[in-house]
């Protein structure tokens, strides 16, 4: 397959580094899709017995994958940047009053949560 691939007229085109990096993209393609695949099977699966993944299953991944229907796990670190963000903007909301933010003090911590929660928030924002 990776012959006829690489004879193909859009693949004399491309440069060394940009046909190793089409191979990687082809082969983190084929895993995603077998994951996919494999995810549909399970669901599906209501006997015991060792998988079977039928063409309708590869269609079914490839057009979930196409569109961006799946989902890849969000890592630990995006998950406390929401939590961060989130929990953030709470306390900065109770510190904003007023009169208590004439105090020093607690404008120094409203400043700080403040600044804590964009940050959270924009770098939540980036990596989702």
């Amino acid at each position: 397959m990776e012959q006829t691939l690489l004879t193909h007229n859009a693949m004399k085109y491309l440069n060394i580094p940009a046909s190793k990096q089409f191979w990687l993209a082809m082969k983190q393609y084929a895993q995603d899709l077998f994951g996919e695949a494999s995810r549909l099977e399970a669901m599906g699966k209501s006997t015991r017995g060792n998988p079977e993944i039928t063409s309708t299953m590869i269609k079914d991944a490839d057009l979930l994958l196409r569109r961006g229907y799946s989902h890849r796990p969000k890592k630990p670190f995006l998950i406390y940047t929401q939590i961060i963000a989130t929990v953030g903007s709470f306390i900065t909301g109770l510190l904003a009053d007023a009169n208590k933010l004439k105090e020093p003090s607690i404008l120094v911590i409203f400043v700080v949560f403040l600044t804590v929660t964009i940050t959270a928030l924009v770098i939540a924002k980036l990596k989702d």
